[in-house]
């Protein structure tokens, strides 16, 4: 059985494209150790991450997070054992974003395309959190 675990937390300021290459680089070295999968919507000092995998590499990643001085007020929305993960193919989606990657985004994340449409009842936890956070900051 797989483990998800969802929070949210709030920049300590704002990040500029530098500071998230750098994050990226150090989540994509870490998970591909742990197999840990995920999300990352950033927007405006805000952020929701969901990370997948085993439950004791995930809680293990999360704690490592919870300590790192970039960010405060974490709260932890969901932890749980999951059917499946939501984004298996993605070792930390996230994205400064081209035309075609925003198109491949809006493949796996479809509210992107329509912030107003209704939830899809295949969403499971980890997309309905993506799409309230989306929901809530996209006009930002």
């Amino acid at each position: 059985m797989e483990y998800s675990l969802i929070y949210l937390s709030s920049s300590k300021g704002l990040f500029t494209d530098d500071e998230i290459s750098l994050i990226l680089k150090q989540s994509h070295a870490n998970n591909v150790s742990l197999n840990i999968t995920g999300v990352l919507l950033y927007c405006n000092g805000s952020i929701i991450q969901v990370l997948e995998g085993p439950k004791e590499k995930v809680e293990g990643l999360y704690e490592k997070i919870s300590k790192d001085d970039r960010h405060r007020s974490l709260v932890r929305l969901y932890a749980g054992e999951i059917q499946q993960r939501s984004f298996s193919d993605w070792l930390m989606g996230y994205r400064t974003l081209s035309t075609q990657q925003f198109d491949h985004l809006q493949e796996h994340l479809t509210f992107v395309k329509d912030p107003l449409s209704p939830p899809l009842k295949s969403d499971g936890v980890a997309m309905t959190l993506l799409r309230s956070f989306f929901q809530n900051n996209y006009r930002n």
